[in-house]
């Protein structure tokens, strides 16, 4: 057994890249060292902004020998009449890499057949690593990689060096022009000279000693203990933020956080733009006091120490100040206008050029907005902020500051619109109408809002579907997918059951030109509803259950609700013999049209009565069963919510598992098919009410093989 070390050192990575690399990387090596057949223990990961590295422990000096069989031709194909092997089995061994005098004959079920027999395997490990090594760069995945130099290979960056050591001894790999060595380099500012590494196992101290934290999990703690600490020195607490976070992880190798300070007039700005302003712009944590409201300092992490920070703190200073005089520039300039006098300035916005300008598509949404209203049923208060609402909705796109600051839409809506003393519901709406903001975003709270956004999106997926921009594979260059994601999530969040294709219809009414096509609406019907499935998928739904939820479904929350009771019944002892029952129940009803009513009078066998009798028993369990499971999912997101676990329905269960036991012995006393034309039609009447008992449960055919579920 060895230790190999392979780090692949580079120019400044992006730090969205850093972090993917160090979640891929490991998988890479190890089902490459596994496709060689080189068996190998644990595999740790190093990952800073000029390298990625793997330590691969106990790696076996040779690969796994295993026996390869082939079988060539017929015995009377392979040699002629004096024993000689033929051309067919010459070509035969030459292409198992045997020699033809060591070729088999071995009798098959289909007569005798020539054989041949090797060991694979047993290759030195230090042979197969040199390529094997370099097509770990090769297959690092990345959405953009750059070419540089007079070579045609490609990386996220250009290549410094590369370290390839097994044990002590180097790793002749090649790749981009670079050999591999042991020499290792350090950190920019607080190392000079190379990293000798004179064995693979020392290069985590060796590179400590060099002021490298490689451990992206040990930089990241560190990252979080240096910015609280520095935060606690002025008795201030760290405004922790994920995303930034992560992203500060990977822009340093040996992070040092400064407390550093703005001036407090700053400080009537909005929340949100200092936060926006610090955050995604200066990579600053905010801080706040201890009683909660934001303080005038920050902390900034820095990739260098320094024995007086006073220059480096100023300069962090001065930055944001600059920023800061500018976003009070907007928030002053921007007030002396109203929200509905800049609403006027979105017909020069453009949205698309067959779709409108940004004044356009608000007019659809508003119309839009109001049919949806119409549909839910919204209360007069509601009805009243609504009315407010529409006229300024997205009218921050022409202020400055969300001109500077993109991220900021919606959020100062709702800040201008209080600074106007418009009512707060009306701000909320405001904002709440452009979430969520990504896939797993925060969604409107108020209903006035989540109409608004729904929408919004609805009307960029309707709008780029009647224009054939609908999404083709990975491209969606009009973030077409991002909105419907966006307007299903909003949807199920609030709960709200109404019709998928009533909702498509109030959206689709608002265009004149171009007129939306019922084909059109149908796509994009079937759009949503893959896109509904794909969510669940991602919750860990079966496929089946799945499908049944959805064609079962004609809201979304709806078709969401009835896959976690589903995928919660399949698992119930006796349901899936009951699904087996109901399928062909439901394949003989559909003889009968579905007019016929039942008649007791024609029963004529002992077993039709307490089938007939059953019913209502499993249609309450039915019923008992969408209303727990309705109290269960609401308010629910969908694609980010649990999961039903039926408790407190065990007795709503057993309702409908009874059902089992009458319809089991239906099917083995009763032909349905008699002659008596009365009889038969009665009886599959009655099997049509089995089949309806059950149906609120989901188109429950697409369970074929419930046990798999």
């Amino acid at each position: 057994m060895a230790t190999l070390l392979f780090e692949i050192g580079t120019e400044e990575l992006p730090s969205w890249f850093v972090r993917h690399a160090d979640d891929a990387i490991v998988g890479i090596v190890s089902a490459r060292l596994g496709g060689a057949g080189l068996a190998h223990g644990a595999i740790r990961r190093f990952s800073t902004p000029r390298r990625l590295a793997v330590l691969v422990d106990d790696l076996a000096a040779f690969s796994e020998r295993r026996p390869d069989v082939r079988r060539g031709p017929a015995e009377s194909a392979a040699f002629d009449a004096n024993g000689r092997p033929t051309k067919a089995a010459i070509g035969f061994a030459r292409a198992s890499g045997v020699d033809p005098a060591d070729l088999l004959v071995e009798e098959t079920d289909k007569g005798r057949y020539v054989f041949a027999r090797r060991e694979l395997g047993g290759d030195p490990a230090a042979e197969l690593l040199p390529p094997l090594l370099a097509g770990v760069i090769d297959d690092l995945p990345a959405p953009r990689k750059m070419r540089w130099g007079d070579g045609d290979v490609a990386f996220v960056r250009p290549l410094a060096w590369l370290v390839a050591l097994l044990d002590d001894a180097v790793v002749p790999v090649r790749f981009a022009g670079i050999e591999a060595g042991r020499t290792s380099r350090g950190h920019r500012f607080l190392h000079e000279g190379p990293v000798e590494l004179a064995h693979a196992g020392d290069y985590p101290d060796a590179l400590d000693r060099a002021s490298v934290s490689a451990d992206r999990s040990e930089r990241k703690a560190s990252v979080i203990a240096s910015a609280e600490s520095a935060a606690a020195t002025a008795g201030l607490l760290l405004e922790r933020d994920h995303a930034l976070e992560e992203e500060v992880t990977d822009l340093v190798e040996s992070p040092s956080a400064i407390l550093g300070s703005f001036d407090a007039r700053f400080l009537d700005l909005p929340e949100a733009v200092l936060a926006t302003v610090m955050i995604h712009h200066q990579r600053f944590f905010p801080t706040r006091e201890q009683g909660g409201s934001l303080a005038a300092s920050f902390v900034a992490v820095s990739n260098n120490r320094v024995s007086d920070d006073t220059v480096v703190r100023a300069g962090y200073e001065q930055v944001l100040r600059g920023r800061l005089d500018d976003a009070r520039f907007f928030w002053d300039a921007d007030r002396r206008a109203t929200l509905a006098q800049h609403a006027w300035a979105l017909a020069g916005i453009a949205f698309h050029k067959e779709l409108g300008s940004m004044a356009d598509k608000v007019a659809r949404v508003a119309k839009a907005t109001r049919r949806l209203a119409e549909l839910l049923g919204v209360s007069k208060e509601e009805a009243a902020v609504l009315k407010q609402a529409l006229p300024l909705f997205r009218a921050d796109l022409a202020t400055q500051m969300v001109y500077e600051l993109p991220e900021l839409e919606g959020t100062m809506g709702c800040a201008y619109a209080r600074a106007e003393g418009l009512p707060e519901a009306v701000a909320i709406a405001l904002e709440d109408g452009v979430l969520p903001r990504g896939p797993s975003g925060a969604l409107a709270a108020s209903r006035v809002g989540a109409l608004l956004s729904i929408a919004d999106r609805l009307d960029t997926v309707t709008g780029f579907f009647a224009i054939g921009r609908r999404p083709s594979g990975s491209a969606d260059p009009f973030g077409v997918r991002r909105a419907a994601l966006g307007a299903l999530r909003t949807l199920t969040a609030q709960g709200w059951r109404v019709p998928l294709p009533k909702v498509l219809q109030a959206v689709a009414s608002s265009y004149s030109a171009p007129v939306v096509e019922d084909d059109v609406l149908a796509d994009v019907e079937r759009y949503l509803w893959d896109r509904v499935a794909g969510l669940l998928a991602e919750e860990g739904i079966a496929p089946m259950v799945v499908r049944a939820a959805v064609h079962g479904s004609r809201s979304v929350i709806g078709a969401a609700r009835r896959a976690h009771l589903l995928q919660g019944l399949v698992a119930v002892p006796g349901f899936s013999d009951l699904l087996t029952l109901h399928k062909r129940a439901a394949n003989l009803a559909k003889q009968t049209g579905g007019a016929a009513r039942v008649k007791p009078g024609l029963f004529r066998d002992p077993v039709e009565g307490p089938l007939h009798d059953a019913l209502p028993e499993a249609r309450r369990g039915v019923e008992r069963l969408m209303a727990g499971v309705r109290k269960q999912l609401a308010p629910w997101d969908l694609g980010h919510g649990p999961g039903a676990e039926l408790h407190g329905l065990d007795a709503a269960v057993a309702e409908v598992v009874r059902l089992k036991t009458p319809l089991d012995a239906f099917f083995e006393g009763v032909m349905v098919m008699v002659d008596d034309a009365e009889v038969r039609g009665n009886r599959l009447a009655l099997l049509g009410e089995v089949a309806d008992a059950l149906s609120d449960l989901g188109a429950l055919s697409y369970l074929e093989a419930p046990a798999e579920a």
